[in-house]
């Protein structure tokens, strides 16, 4: 199993809920565990909006994923939610 976490940050009112739910639409079979760790709002994040860690699990059941493999499965999740939620990805 491979884990990556990402912070994204999000407007105040998009629900956390929201978040996980639009992870999972958009991830392949091969996440198996979604885990938000961290909510933060204050210094370094803009008034209005609040940053969410995710911890991504990634694993396929009969071989070890390639790391391209990896970076497409995080690149598709980031890209929908700037589409569908207006993150942007936290540095």
């Amino acid at each position: 199993a491979i884990r990556r976490d990402i912070a994204v940050l999000v407007d105040l009112e998009v629900s956390a809920g929201k978040v996980t739910e639009c992870v999972r639409e958009a991830a392949p079979e091969t996440l198996r565990e979604l885990e938000l760790f961290d909510v933060y709002t204050g210094e370094g994040v803009d008034s209005g909006r609040k940053s969410l860690a995710l911890g991504l699990t990634l694993q396929a059941h009969s071989r070890t994923l390639k790391d391209s493999e990896i970076e497409q499965a995080v690149a598709d999740i980031v890209t929908a939610l700037q589409k569908n939620l207006g993150a942007t990805l936290r540095e």
